[in-house]
């Protein structure tokens, strides 16, 4: 079952039918248009075994099933008050065009649109991908390191060659230690919150969005980060909102030039068009999407580089080190 790390309501805001969108793929770099339903989806990547699902209701009477995290969490609460909440910025933006209001997000509403965008970059499967990864091996050091100190304290070898794996269900897995982590996510909404936002209009609707669109410019290099990436000193996150539409969240401690513009609508002139566009093309992992069927700069960027294309990605890896060594 094909199920979207990109929400759909977000997409159809790229769409100018709501069932398919202009795209170009990198892999093949041509550009064509896609049925909505077949981009931005990973198979069953949300979905919860029968397993687990039995293992939950004997050990906790936890009611769910195999589909509790699409269809209750994302389908039902997340989705729908993020899809109202693009709409509602859809009115401030008119309104700061046309002169009729200068409205600005209060830290409320900054902190429930913050919210919307980590629970969006958390759910990606690279990031579910590295979340994962990072947590088995950490517990596989935490059992190893346990195996080694039975063998030293019972001066039984056997201990240290016990094969003893780490194992989880994925999908339960990447929600506890991302998207569903409630306490982590409202600690982070609340910091990007006291951060700086400025929205960038695109007269033209330019602005293009990929199946990566959340991207976190380090201005300021070799810094660490939070919450997979989303945070850190210096930074700029950017996102596209909709064609019209391009945030970027300046962090306060660093871009204290930005505080004026805290909430401000600012026409884009072509080079921060450009400037945002590339972006989304660089950390594309393979789609890119334009409402307008405008690929023209990732096929001048393309030519230019001799046709190779560009690929980022965060740096998402923690290390893991033990007496044992690295994992």
């Amino acid at each position: 079952m094909k199920q979207h790390y990109i929400p759909r309501c977000y997409l159809k805001r790229f769409s100018d039918n709501e069932k398919s969108i202009n795209t170009y793929d990198k892999t093949t770099s041509k550009s064509y248009n896609a049925p909505l339903m077949s981009v931005c989806c990973e198979e069953d990547m949300y979905t919860l075994s029968d397993e687990y699902v039995k293992r939950c209701w004997e050990e906790n009477h936890q009611e769910i099933n195999n589909l509790t995290i699409e269809k209750e969490h994302f389908a039902r609460d997340v989705e729908p008050n993020y899809s109202r909440f693009l709409s509602d910025l859809d009115t401030i933006k008119d309104e700061w065009m046309t002169g009729k209001d200068h409205y600005r997000l209060s830290y409320y509403e900054k902190k429930e649109l913050a919210l919307h965008i980590a629970t969006q970059y958390l759910r990606h499967p690279l990031i579910g991908e590295a979340e994962v990864d990072n947590y088995l091996r950490f517990e596989q050091a935490g059992v190893d390191m346990m195996k080694y100190i039975m063998a030293k304290q019972t001066g039984n070898e056997e201990f240290e060659k016990l094969k003893v794996g780490v194992t989880c269900e994925k999908a339960a897995l990447h929600a506890r230690l991302t998207y569903m982590n409630y306490d982590e996510l409202m600690k982070c909404a609340g910091t990007m919150a006291n951060n700086y936002f400025v929205f960038w209009v695109s007269k033209g609707g330019d602005f293009y969005t990929s199946d990566f669109p959340i991207a976190v410019e380090p201005h300021v290099p070799n810094q660490g980060y939070l919450y997979c990436g989303l945070l850190m000193y210096g930074s700029e996150m950017m996102m596209s909102l909709s064609p019209s539409l391009a945030l970027s969240i300046y962090d306060r401690n660093y871009h204290k030039d930005k505080e004026e513009l805290d909430g401000s609508f600012i026409v884009a002139d072509d080079k921060e068009i450009r400037r945002h566009n590339m972006m989304r093309y660089f950390y594309a992992q393979r789609h890119v999407f334009s409402y307008k069927n405008d690929f023209r700069l990732i096929e001048f960027i393309h030519r230019a580089r001799g046709g190779e294309h560009i690929y980022m990605t965060p740096h998402l890896k923690a290390e893991v080190v033990s007496g044992l060594g690295r994992y």
